[in-house]
């Protein structure tokens, strides 16, 4: 490793809640870009870990960043069994040349019966058939001494091991409508209301209203790669909006970048939309929008990121996580907010009177248009008009008149 000026990261990663683990990730970060990444299920208890995806930017490959991304899963869990899964064709030439920090933990080169409880011994003996074959193919070592010490067929390692495999500990689970969540988001703002929000001279109440504004209450993010899942911690949202920023590498708008935390009230238990809990955060899971009430805002800036701005909502603001698409709004959320998310203005005392008398407006206007209907069925045919007579065009040439008589 030749490296200067990189910093590791770990934190958390949503991974989707179907998983029976949390996910996790470690990131390199150089000169604020994220230059690679290692995304991982850890056991609750920290004792195996399951490797997901290993990436490394293109214009940072070839320096050992991949090595030192997995040296630090293991570094991060030191006593946990450690499951590499099936590898890409550029995931065995790097496996290749790995020195495993800690093969006595990689489950790749120990009997399952040491293992089983932590991972399907029939889906390990698979990822290392594949992984296998590959190494055959490119003519490979791939570490095959310590694979296959044992000379047992794969086939037969895991009879008898997968009823051993626990499908799903105990994990906690997220309840939006009894527990306070937060949403990270990441926005670039124009520089005059960017100057506004961070000017820490200015009440952070202001800034927070003229921001949902800038926004709209009826636009609050849905889940995306990073952001806009409800988290149980205020920490969590924030990390979400900071590796968005990171996988962006940089936007180039003007002002910089701009991290959100939206915190919202538990939602009442009778209108809660569906979700999915993943342990530490959840996922609305239809398309419809979702009334939230929100009891505060906070954000910062990442060349700031110890001064966070924080404003309490009291009483709470009336906001919504825009629906996935138009047709899925519901009636109540058209009424408050437009196509773009943004409150509608109010009604004036006029269109109130008219939107209260709509029905009657309407069933007066069905009579009339139906009045006028009968009428014109009942009235006799007008006869025929005459046909208009038709006058010379100027643009067809005219005979020439005829010539005059001279006299004597």
């Amino acid at each position: 490793m030749h490296w200067e000026g990189v910093s590791l990261r770990l934190a958390g990663w949503k991974a989707g809640p179907g998983h029976r683990w949390p996910g996790r990730q470690a990131i390199a970060v150089v000169d604020g870009r994220q230059a690679g990444s290692v995304k991982f299920f850890a056991h609750p208890q920290g004792l195996a870990v399951e490797i997901d995806m290993l990436e490394v930017a293109e214009d940072f490959r070839g320096r050992g960043l991949a090595s030192l991304l997995i040296d630090t899963v293991y570094q991060a869990h030191p006593k946990a069994w450690v499951n590499h899964g099936l590898r890409t064709i550029d995931g065995v030439h790097w496996w290749n040349s790995y020195r495993d920090p800690a093969p006595e933990r990689n489950i790749h080169n120990r009997p399952p019966q040491e293992w089983a409880a932590y991972f399907m011994a029939s889906r390990v003996a698979a990822d290392k058939a594949h992984n296998a074959s590959w190494n055959t193919h490119f003519g490979l070592d791939g570490h095959r001494d310590a694979e296959y010490r044992y000379r047992q067929r794969l086939e037969m390692e895991f009879i008898g091991h997968d009823k051993s495999f626990v499908r799903r500990p105990g994990m906690p689970v997220v309840d939006p409508t009894v527990q306070d969540l937060y949403a990270g988001h990441l926005v670039y703002l124009p520089p005059g209301l960017h100057r506004f929000l961070h000017d820490p001279g200015l009440p952070a109440a202001q800034g927070a209203h003229a921001l949902l504004d800038h926004l709209g209450h009826g636009n609050l993010p849905r889940p995306d790669e990073h952001t806009g899942w409800w988290n149980t911690t205020h920490q969590a949202a924030l990390d979400d909006a900071l590796h968005r920023e990171l996988a962006a590498g940089g936007d180039g708008r003007g002002s910089p970048a701009t991290q959100l935390v939206f915190h919202a009230r538990p939602l009442p238990e009778d209108d809660a939309p569906a979700y999915a809990s993943a342990g530490d955060y959840v996922e609305y899971t239809d398309g419809g929008d979702v009334p939230v009430e929100l009891a505060g805002l906070s954000w910062r800036q990442s060349t700031t990121p110890h001064t966070v701005h924080s404003a309490v909502f009291d009483p709470p603001v009336e906001a919504a996580v825009a629906p996935a698409y138009s047709e899925a709004a519901s009636t109540t959320y058209l009424e408050r907010y437009d196509e773009a998310g943004m409150l509608r203005a109010p009604l004036t005392p006029q269109e109130r009177m008219l939107a209260s008398r709509a029905g009657e407006l309407k069933a007066a206007a069905d009579r009339l248009m139906s009045d006028i209907a009968a009428r014109a069925a009942a009235a006799p045919p007008r006869p025929p008009a005459p046909s208009p007579a038709r006058l010379p065009d100027p643009r067809q040439q005219q005979p020439a008149p005829a010539p005059r008589p001279r006299l004597p």
